[in-house]
């Protein structure tokens, strides 16, 4: 049996998810690299990184971006889409290119 969901119920269905497994990244700099933030989980291990300069958000493949498209079986752009609500409304990024890498 499929159950149908519209865009706006897995929209936040997919944020749920992001919010109880990467809702609490803690941003980071680094002196060496002043034009990006890295949002790093209590492992201290990269799941984000913020581009100052291009405006882009670098999403951890492995970690975050593949487990979206797959467990929610949804297409890239739509993952765009989502991340870029939940990169605003969690992380206060407004207006960021999220890229999957």
């Amino acid at each position: 049996m499929k159950i149908q969901v519209n865009k706006h119920q897995l929209e936040r269905v997919v944020i749920k998810w992001l919010n109880k497994h990467f809702g609490d990244l803690t941003p980071k700099k680094d002196k060496n690299d002043p034009n990006s933030v890295f949002y790093v989980n209590s492992n201290d291990k990269v799941m984000m990184e913020y581009d100052k300069i291009s405006e882009s958000v670098y999403i951890h493949y492995n970690n975050i971006w593949s487990k979206i498209e797959s467990m929610f079986n949804i297409k890239y752009d739509d993952v765009i889409s989502i991340m870029k609500v939940w990169l605003r409304d969690t992380y206060n990024l407004e207006g960021v290119t999220p890229i999957d890498g």
